[in-house]
């Protein structure tokens, strides 16, 4: 058995405006916000669709809102200058 997963992004379902209780039904955006997002919608779909349990080959996409670690170059100095500047969005735990 084979099984593939790709990290996709939540972007791929985003059209602008929060989504609260959103599912794996979503639609894919209709006007992605950036060439990134467009390249990984269509990559979620080639992925998805290339599931085949009958042939022992199974996938799946997760869409994580944003991912990073140590030593991270975007995301993190983003945070820090949200926060001290008074425009921080985000609960962290």
């Amino acid at each position: 058995l084979q099984k593939l997963v790709l990290t996709s992004s939540a972007s791929v379902v985003f059209e602008g405006t929060d989504i609260k209780n959103g599912s794996e039904d979503l639609p894919y955006a209709q006007k992605p916000i950036d060439y990134y997002t467009e390249t990984k919608i269509l990559q979620e779909k080639e992925v998805l669709s290339a599931n085949d349990p009958d042939n022992n080959f199974l996938t799946t996409a997760i869409r994580p809102h944003g991912i990073f670690g140590p030593r991270d170059p975007q995301l993190v100095p983003i945070l820090i200058q949200a926060a001290r500047s008074g425009k921080m969005k985000f609960i962290i735990g």
